[in-house]
């Protein structure tokens, strides 16, 4: 049952959350309306300056992307990491916790608000699980102290 900890699931689904945006959101931009394909190519063809540096709203747009795929890639690791904490060692690791589930809930707003319901769901899933095991954790170390 050890793999079935909300910390584990969480894990798992960021995987699946980091593989999908990045096949499918930012390395793929298949299946897009002729429009769409136009936009594209005036963000790749359009080049300018941002201090000092040659760029274009593509670049920004596809670093950004991959800058989010980082950010899920780090929450699947820290999660799975976190489920391994001792409650000795909880109160040490607790401010991690929290704010690992505070930028989930920041990224479930975006995701809401910004996307579609792909991302909203397993982004709200994710950060629930991140939540209860955190929650969880705390829990453990309470009741540890109170032994």
């Amino acid at each position: 049952m050890r793999y079935l900890s909300p910390y584990r699931l969480a894990s798992y689904l960021l995987i699946l959350f980091c593989a999908g945006h990045t096949a499918g959101g930012v390395l793929s931009q298949w299946g897009l309306s002729p429009e769409a394909y136009a936009v594209l190519a005036s963000m790749k063809a359009v080049q300018f300056n941002f201090h000092g540096s040659g760029t274009t709203w593509y670049g920004f747009w596809f670093g950004l992307g991959l800058s989010v795929s980082v950010f899920l890639l780090f929450s699947a690791i820290a999660a799975w990491q976190l489920d391994k904490v001792g409650p000795e060692s909880w109160p040490a690791v607790s401010v991690i916790a929290w704010t690992l589930v505070a930028s989930h809930v920041a990224n479930v707003v975006l995701a809401w608000a910004y996307f579609f319901a792909g991302p909203g769901i397993i982004s709200t899933a994710a950060t629930l699980l991140l939540a209860v095991g955190t929650v969880r954790k705390h829990q453990l170390v309470a009741s540890d102290r109170a032994r």
